[in-house]
Protein backbone atom coordinates (compact mmCIF):
# COMPACT_ATOMS: atom_id res chain seq x y z
CA UNK A 1 0.00 0.00 0.00
CA UNK A 2 1.14 3.00 -0.66
CA UNK A 3 2.57 5.75 1.96
CA UNK A 4 0.04 8.40 2.12
CA UNK A 5 3.26 10.60 3.49
CA UNK A 6 4.58 10.34 -0.27
CA UNK A 7 5.29 12.95 -2.15
CA UNK A 8 2.97 14.10 -5.09
CA UNK A 9 5.95 14.06 -7.19
CA UNK A 10 6.14 10.50 -5.91
CA UNK A 11 2.92 9.43 -6.39
CA UNK A 12 1.90 6.87 -8.48
CA UNK A 13 0.63 8.65 -11.92
CA UNK A 14 -3.44 8.49 -12.16
CA UNK A 15 -3.00 6.93 -15.81
CA UNK A 16 -6.26 4.99 -16.96
CA UNK A 17 -5.59 1.95 -19.49
CA UNK A 18 -6.46 4.82 -22.18
CA UNK A 19 -4.27 7.13 -20.68
CA UNK A 20 -1.21 4.64 -20.97
CA UNK A 21 -1.66 3.43 -24.25
CA UNK A 22 -2.65 7.27 -25.41
CA UNK A 23 1.12 7.81 -24.25
CA UNK A 24 2.84 5.29 -26.03
CA UNK A 25 1.24 4.79 -28.89
CA UNK A 26 3.77 6.31 -31.12
CA UNK A 27 6.23 3.73 -29.95
CA UNK A 28 4.71 0.74 -28.54
CA UNK A 29 5.49 -1.61 -31.81
CA UNK A 30 9.19 -0.68 -31.09
CA UNK A 31 8.90 -1.68 -27.80
CA UNK A 32 6.59 -4.75 -27.63
CA UNK A 33 7.12 -8.61 -29.00
CA UNK A 34 4.52 -9.56 -31.61
CA UNK A 35 4.05 -13.65 -31.49
CA UNK A 36 3.36 -15.30 -35.11
CA UNK A 37 2.53 -18.73 -33.19
CA UNK A 38 -0.32 -18.22 -32.22
CA UNK A 39 -1.91 -16.34 -35.03
CA UNK A 40 -0.66 -19.68 -37.04
CA UNK A 41 -2.63 -21.36 -34.74
CA UNK A 42 -5.54 -19.87 -35.11
CA UNK A 43 -5.48 -20.17 -38.78
CA UNK A 44 -5.63 -24.09 -38.53
CA UNK A 45 -8.69 -23.49 -36.56
CA UNK A 46 -10.41 -21.20 -39.24
CA UNK A 47 -12.88 -22.66 -41.84
CA UNK A 48 -11.98 -22.40 -45.60
CA UNK A 49 -14.30 -19.29 -46.39
CA UNK A 50 -14.65 -16.04 -45.99
CA UNK A 51 -15.31 -15.07 -42.75
CA UNK A 52 -15.81 -12.10 -40.64
CA UNK A 53 -14.34 -10.85 -37.58
CA UNK A 54 -13.09 -8.58 -34.75
CA UNK A 55 -9.72 -7.91 -33.03
CA UNK A 56 -10.62 -6.76 -29.99
CA UNK A 57 -8.09 -4.42 -27.59
CA UNK A 58 -5.45 -4.43 -30.92
CA UNK A 59 -3.48 -1.70 -30.06
CA UNK A 60 -1.86 -0.78 -32.86
CA UNK A 61 -3.02 -3.78 -34.67
CA UNK A 62 0.27 -5.86 -34.30
CA UNK A 63 -1.90 -9.03 -34.46
CA UNK A 64 -4.48 -7.27 -36.25
CA UNK A 65 -2.78 -7.15 -39.63
CA UNK A 66 -0.85 -10.86 -38.96
CA UNK A 67 -4.80 -12.14 -38.88
CA UNK A 68 -5.81 -10.46 -41.59
CA UNK A 69 -3.14 -11.78 -43.99
CA UNK A 70 -4.32 -15.37 -43.05
CA UNK A 71 -7.81 -15.00 -43.49
CA UNK A 72 -9.45 -16.14 -46.77
CA UNK A 73 -9.67 -13.46 -49.67
CA UNK A 74 -13.35 -11.99 -49.10
CA UNK A 75 -12.56 -12.34 -45.27
CA UNK A 76 -13.53 -8.72 -42.89
CA UNK A 77 -12.00 -7.76 -39.81
CA UNK A 78 -12.20 -5.21 -37.69
CA UNK A 79 -10.26 -4.39 -35.28
CA UNK A 80 -11.48 -2.09 -31.65
CA UNK A 81 -9.35 -0.53 -29.08
CA UNK A 82 -10.38 2.71 -26.61
CA UNK A 83 -7.17 4.25 -27.81
CA UNK A 84 -7.79 6.70 -30.77
CA UNK A 85 -4.06 7.53 -30.52
CA UNK A 86 -3.43 3.35 -31.29
CA UNK A 87 -6.06 2.84 -33.52
CA UNK A 88 -4.57 6.13 -35.75
CA UNK A 89 -1.19 3.96 -35.36
CA UNK A 90 -3.01 0.72 -36.62
CA UNK A 91 -5.12 2.73 -39.45
CA UNK A 92 -1.71 4.52 -40.75
CA UNK A 93 -0.18 1.08 -40.90
CA UNK A 94 -2.94 -0.34 -43.60
CA UNK A 95 -1.13 2.15 -46.27
CA UNK A 96 -4.09 2.09 -48.03
CA UNK A 97 -4.18 -1.63 -48.70
CA UNK A 98 -7.43 -3.05 -49.78
CA UNK A 99 -6.89 -5.63 -47.77
CA UNK A 100 -7.26 -3.59 -44.28
CA UNK A 101 -8.30 -3.75 -41.37
CA UNK A 102 -11.31 -1.59 -40.58
CA UNK A 103 -10.68 0.64 -37.13
CA UNK A 104 -13.40 0.62 -34.37
CA UNK A 105 -13.67 2.99 -31.39
CA UNK A 106 -14.55 1.23 -28.77
CA UNK A 107 -14.40 -0.86 -25.66
CA UNK A 108 -14.15 -4.46 -25.60
CA UNK A 109 -17.63 -5.12 -23.25
CA UNK A 110 -19.57 -2.70 -25.17
CA UNK A 111 -19.23 -3.92 -29.16
CA UNK A 112 -21.30 -1.46 -31.56
CA UNK A 113 -22.24 -4.79 -33.22
CA UNK A 114 -25.23 -6.65 -34.41
CA UNK A 115 -26.03 -9.29 -32.40
CA UNK A 116 -24.80 -12.96 -33.94
CA UNK A 117 -22.78 -11.08 -36.97
CA UNK A 118 -19.05 -12.12 -36.12
CA UNK A 119 -17.67 -16.13 -37.12
CA UNK A 120 -14.27 -14.75 -35.10
CA UNK A 121 -13.34 -12.75 -31.84
CA UNK A 122 -9.86 -12.26 -30.72
CA UNK A 123 -8.09 -10.60 -28.01
CA UNK A 124 -4.18 -10.91 -28.05
CA UNK A 125 -2.69 -9.84 -24.84
CA UNK A 126 -5.38 -7.51 -23.67
CA UNK A 127 -7.78 -9.51 -21.68
CA UNK A 128 -6.49 -8.33 -18.39
CA UNK A 129 -7.59 -4.53 -19.23
CA UNK A 130 -10.78 -5.77 -19.55
CA UNK A 131 -13.81 -6.88 -17.09
CA UNK A 132 -13.33 -10.60 -18.00
CA UNK A 133 -17.29 -10.97 -17.17
CA UNK A 134 -18.38 -8.50 -19.41
CA UNK A 135 -16.26 -9.63 -22.00
CA UNK A 136 -17.57 -12.86 -22.59
CA UNK A 137 -20.71 -11.62 -22.72
CA UNK A 138 -20.42 -9.00 -25.60
CA UNK A 139 -18.52 -11.82 -27.46
CA UNK A 140 -20.94 -14.08 -26.74
CA UNK A 141 -23.61 -11.87 -28.16
CA UNK A 142 -21.76 -11.14 -31.32
CA UNK A 143 -20.59 -14.67 -32.18
CA UNK A 144 -22.64 -16.31 -34.68
CA UNK A 145 -23.57 -20.21 -33.14
CA UNK A 146 -20.45 -21.89 -34.27
CA UNK A 147 -18.48 -18.93 -34.23
CA UNK A 148 -14.61 -19.06 -32.67
CA UNK A 149 -13.49 -16.76 -29.50
CA UNK A 150 -9.70 -17.25 -28.93
CA UNK A 151 -7.97 -15.65 -26.24
CA UNK A 152 -4.15 -15.29 -26.10
CA UNK A 153 -2.72 -14.55 -22.62
CA UNK A 154 -0.42 -15.01 -19.75
CA UNK A 155 -1.49 -16.28 -16.52
CA UNK A 156 0.46 -14.73 -12.95
CA UNK A 157 2.07 -17.98 -13.15
CA UNK A 158 3.66 -17.44 -16.59
CA UNK A 159 4.36 -13.86 -15.85
CA UNK A 160 6.57 -14.66 -12.29
CA UNK A 161 8.99 -16.38 -15.16
CA UNK A 162 9.36 -13.99 -17.39
CA UNK A 163 12.76 -12.09 -17.56
CA UNK A 164 10.71 -8.82 -15.89
CA UNK A 165 9.33 -11.85 -13.17
CA UNK A 166 12.35 -12.97 -11.89
CA UNK A 167 14.64 -10.11 -12.21
CA UNK A 168 12.30 -7.12 -12.07
CA UNK A 169 11.87 -5.77 -8.45
CA UNK A 170 7.87 -6.01 -7.60
CA UNK A 171 6.88 -6.83 -11.16
CA UNK A 172 4.96 -9.35 -10.24
CA UNK A 173 3.39 -7.97 -7.16
CA UNK A 174 2.54 -4.56 -9.09
CA UNK A 175 1.02 -6.82 -11.78
CA UNK A 176 -2.35 -8.50 -10.42
CA UNK A 177 -4.84 -8.25 -13.04
CA UNK A 178 -4.10 -11.23 -14.96
CA UNK A 179 -5.75 -14.46 -14.74
CA UNK A 180 -5.21 -17.86 -13.46
CA UNK A 181 -5.71 -20.65 -16.81
CA UNK A 182 -8.83 -22.12 -13.92
CA UNK A 183 -10.14 -18.54 -13.80
CA UNK A 184 -10.42 -18.29 -17.40
CA UNK A 185 -11.56 -22.01 -17.71
CA UNK A 186 -14.43 -20.79 -15.32
CA UNK A 187 -15.29 -18.03 -16.51
CA UNK A 188 -16.32 -19.17 -20.16
CA UNK A 189 -18.16 -22.20 -18.53
CA UNK A 190 -20.16 -19.58 -16.47
CA UNK A 191 -21.23 -17.14 -19.70
CA UNK A 192 -24.24 -18.21 -21.39
CA UNK A 193 -23.57 -18.89 -25.70
CA UNK A 194 -20.27 -19.75 -25.12
CA UNK A 195 -18.49 -23.12 -24.65
CA UNK A 196 -14.91 -23.86 -23.66
CA UNK A 197 -13.30 -25.58 -26.72
CA UNK A 198 -9.54 -26.31 -24.98
CA UNK A 199 -6.02 -24.18 -24.27
CA UNK A 200 -2.57 -24.44 -26.03
CA UNK A 201 0.13 -23.18 -24.34
CA UNK A 202 3.17 -21.59 -26.25
CA UNK A 203 6.95 -21.56 -25.06
CA UNK A 204 8.86 -18.70 -26.63
CA UNK A 205 12.50 -18.34 -26.81
CA UNK A 206 13.47 -14.53 -26.83
CA UNK A 207 16.85 -13.03 -26.37
CA UNK A 208 17.61 -9.26 -25.52
CA UNK A 209 20.59 -7.14 -24.43
CA UNK A 210 20.45 -4.98 -21.43
CA UNK A 211 20.23 -1.94 -22.86
CA UNK A 212 17.09 -3.35 -24.82
CA UNK A 213 15.56 -4.16 -21.93
CA UNK A 214 16.27 -0.70 -20.06
CA UNK A 215 14.85 0.87 -23.34
CA UNK A 216 11.67 -1.48 -22.69
CA UNK A 217 11.23 -0.18 -19.35
CA UNK A 218 11.70 3.21 -19.43
CA UNK A 219 9.11 3.56 -22.08
CA UNK A 220 6.90 1.61 -19.93
CA UNK A 221 6.29 -0.93 -22.43
CA UNK A 222 4.31 -2.98 -19.86
CA UNK A 223 1.45 -1.03 -18.52
CA UNK A 224 2.64 -2.34 -15.37
CA UNK A 225 5.42 -0.08 -15.59
CA UNK A 226 3.10 2.95 -15.05
CA UNK A 227 2.29 1.57 -11.47
CA UNK A 228 5.35 2.50 -10.12
CA UNK A 229 5.95 5.77 -9.16
CA UNK A 230 8.91 7.78 -11.13
CA UNK A 231 11.39 7.12 -8.30
CA UNK A 232 11.00 3.75 -7.77
CA UNK A 233 10.63 2.64 -11.21
CA UNK A 234 14.04 4.52 -12.02
CA UNK A 235 15.40 2.83 -8.55
CA UNK A 236 13.54 -0.72 -10.15
CA UNK A 237 15.84 -0.50 -13.27
CA UNK A 238 18.86 0.21 -11.52
CA UNK A 239 18.35 -3.14 -9.49
CA UNK A 240 17.30 -4.90 -12.61
CA UNK A 241 20.36 -4.60 -14.56
CA UNK A 242 22.55 -5.15 -11.77
CA UNK A 243 20.18 -8.84 -11.47
CA UNK A 244 20.78 -10.26 -15.25
CA UNK A 245 23.33 -12.66 -15.50
CA UNK A 246 24.69 -11.63 -18.88
CA UNK A 247 24.50 -8.14 -20.92
CA UNK A 248 22.87 -9.97 -23.58
CA UNK A 249 20.00 -12.48 -21.64
CA UNK A 250 17.84 -15.48 -23.20
CA UNK A 251 14.52 -16.94 -21.56
CA UNK A 252 11.44 -18.59 -22.80
CA UNK A 253 8.44 -16.26 -22.65
CA UNK A 254 5.37 -18.24 -21.83
CA UNK A 255 1.38 -17.68 -23.16
CA UNK A 256 -1.47 -19.24 -22.97
CA UNK A 257 -4.15 -19.56 -25.87
CA UNK A 258 -7.50 -19.90 -24.66
CA UNK A 259 -10.41 -21.33 -27.52
CA UNK A 260 -14.01 -20.78 -27.10
CA UNK A 261 -16.99 -20.89 -29.43
CA UNK A 262 -20.63 -19.76 -29.60
CA UNK A 263 -23.67 -22.01 -28.83
CA UNK A 264 -27.32 -20.76 -29.95
CA UNK A 265 -29.12 -19.24 -27.12
CA UNK A 266 -31.03 -21.91 -24.70
CA UNK A 267 -34.86 -22.15 -25.25
CA UNK A 268 -36.55 -20.10 -22.33
CA UNK A 269 -39.28 -21.94 -20.52
CA UNK A 270 -42.49 -22.82 -22.59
Amino acid sequence: MMDASRSSAEKVPAVTVGGHFERVAAVYESLRTTDEAPVRAIGQFLPDRPVTGLDTGCGTGRYSRLLRALLPEGSRLAASDVSAAMLAQLKAGNHGHAREVVPLLAAAEELPLRTASLDLVTAFNCVHHFDLGRFLTAAARVLQPGGQLFIYTRTPQQNARTIWGRYFPGFTEHEQRLHSEAALRDAIRATSGLKLAGTQTFKLPRSSTAERLRAQAEGRHYSTFSMYTPQELRASITTFLARLPNPEVYWVDEHLLVMASGEPPQPGPA
